[in-house]
């Protein structure tokens, strides 16, 4: 782990001015997700220091990008580790906001509560000001008990809808819901756009109408809301709807209809290439196309998202504000005229389409090349022998999200949280064997290289292809822990819905649904958030 270095401080009110211009700047909160749902900066997006050089390359790509660190302003918080880190990663301008959260408090400005919480805020702005219309879960069954047709479609990716959705729903992701046929008039059978809450339904409900569905809406708080009330929903469903593809040139037509009434920014090729050569801006580049990377030909300077969870999720992508987003989309366009459409609303980035074929590009900077030095790793079959043969103990040190942890670890696995070591201290002195294992190893691989610069003579190695590999290669995995086995709390643990008890689940989502409708009039009282709707 990086030992602390000097750092500079910005106070509360220059980082204000800050947010609240048009300049380039990265907020990254560095505690652990428990302590950011407590209370954070608005604009701020969580990077805890376990993870953040796992993360912060894709989430700040500009090594000269002015980035401003938050922790609670506490003397031992992590925000000078951060610091010292992302200053040895190559990072060229850090500073630490002067008395953390507490700091910013204390000077008058608010904190906000939750995660996602700009996303979530922004959804409830959406429904309000396109008036989007809303079914009520009783709404739609007596009408199903009446015989009338009422087409439910859940909007999430196909994971999130198959861990629990309302039984007879169809599900198209994300934008690929507006890539449909859907009817002519209002006449017919009336379309409830769901996700497990709220947003993403808002969302889908509101682009459909806005595309010219005759007759779409927002079913109400979505899956939890249905569950609540004692209405059925299932686990592991096969979507009961499948909606067919309208035809491309409907989609051509429904993009440049959107692009042209909204003014849509559009850039090509040539455009694209001079705003990847002005080095004092970020630019980020999203391929939106289910696939793209695998089942398409993609840029290897893209990443990745399909259309819909790139808004979703833009708190956890993006991690510059004021930056350039330039999005790809083939062949009629339309995922990319949505997905700009909301991003340009949010108003934390310039947002363009790129028409035409994407140029050759190189848009990665050099990182410090101490991040790729070889680390001694253990193949699977290599950790199975050492555990089945060694005269003396083998301690494995889970080091991943403590969610992944409970789904399935090595059998006696210790949990880490790698944002410190110190806990390992004891292992250490007692010249025990320690192997270091994460999702795909590379979590791990990290936490060995800490060990080791921190004590040269540990016995510190870490587990290829990590616990993803374990099991894949058929060894068993356990889902029990006993409390000796936490070397650290949950503490990247910011409480999901998803993850709650079957005992505590009702009053739980009770509890969110309540805070997911009251947090937009919270929010937009911040005046750093302005969002920006046609």
């Amino acid at each position: 782990m990086t030992r602390a270095t000097l750092f500079r401080l910005i106070p509360p009110q220059v980082l204000l001015e800050l947010l609240l211009g048009k300049t380039e700047v990265a907020l990254l909160d560095v505690r652990e997700a428990r302590a950011y749902v407590a209370g954070h900066l608005s604009l701020s997006r969580m990077a805890p220091l376990s993870t953040l050089e796992l993360e912060v390359r894709a989430l700040v790509p500009r090594l000269g990008t002015p980035i401003v660190l938050v922790d609670g302003g506490d003397a031992h918080g992590p925000a000078p580790l951060a610091a010292a880190l992302l200053e040895r990663l190559g990072y060229r301008d850090v500073q630490v906001l002067a008395g953390g959260t507490a700091g910013w408090r204390a000077a008058g400005m608010p904190l906000i509560d939750g995660y996602g919480t700009l996303l979530k805020a922004f959804g409830d702005c959406v429904r309000k000001h396109y008036a989007t219309p809303t079914l009520r879960g009783d709404v739609v069954r007596a009408a199903q008990g009446s015989r009338q047709p009422v087409t439910l479609v859940d909007v999430r990716p196909a994971s999130e809808y198959a861990f629990l959705s309302v039984q007879g729903a169809g599900n198209h992701a994300g934008t690929e819901l507006a890539l449909r046929q859907w009817p002519a008039d209002a006449s017919a059978s009336p379309w409830a756009i769901n996700c497990f809450s709220r947003t993403r339904g808002i969302i889908g409900a509101t682009t459909l109408r806005l595309l010219g569905h005759p007759d779409a809406y927002f079913l109400e708080d979505g899956v939890m809301q249905w569950a609540l009330d004692g209405a059925p929903v299932v686990q592991n469903a096969l979507p009961a709807v499948d909606l067919p593809a309208a035809a491309e040139d409907e989609l051509r037509r429904r993009a440049a209809a959107l692009i042209e009434r909204y003014e849509l920014p559009r850039l090509d090729g040539d455009a694209l290439r001079r705003l990847s050569a002005e080095s004092e801006r970020s630019l980020y580049v999203f391929d939106l196309r289910p696939g793209a990377g695998d089942a398409f030909d993609s840029p290897p300077w893209a990443r990745a998202v399909a259309g819909g969870q790139l808004l979703m999720h833009f708190e956890n992508l993006v991690g510059t504000r004021n930056a350039r987003i330039v999005l790809l989309d083939e062949p009629h366009g339309l995922r990319a005229a949505i997905t700009s459409f909301w991003l340009l609303q949010l108003n934390q980035a310039d947002v363009f389409i790129l028409e035409g074929r994407w140029p050759e590009l190189a848009l990665c900077e050099a990182v410090d090349a101490s991040s790729n030095e070889p680390i001694d790793g253990l193949s699977v079959e290599q950790l199975a022998t050492l555990l089945a043969s060694a005269p003396a103990p083998v301690q494995i040190v889970d080091v991943g999200p403590s969610f992944d942890f409970e789904r399935g670890h090595l059998p006696g696995a210790h949990f880490l949280l790698p944002s410190t070591l110190e806990p390992l201290r004891p292992l250490h002195e007692a010249s025990e064997r320690i192997v270091f294992t994460s999702p795909d190893g590379r979590a791990a691989r990290l936490a060995a290289r800490g060990m080791l610069e921190w004590w040269p003579d540990s016995k510190a190695s870490w587990l290829v292809g990590g616990t993803l590999g374990w099991q894949d290669a058929g060894l068993p995995l356990e889902q029990a822990w006993e409390p000796w086995q936490l070397l650290t709390p949950f503490e990247d643990d910011w409480g999901s819905v998803m993850r709650v008890s079957a005992a505590r689940r009702d009053r739980a989502w009770a509890d969110y649904l309540t805070w997911e409708r009251g947090v937009s009039a919270r929010l937009v009282s911040d005046p750093t958030v302005r969002f920006r709707l046609f």
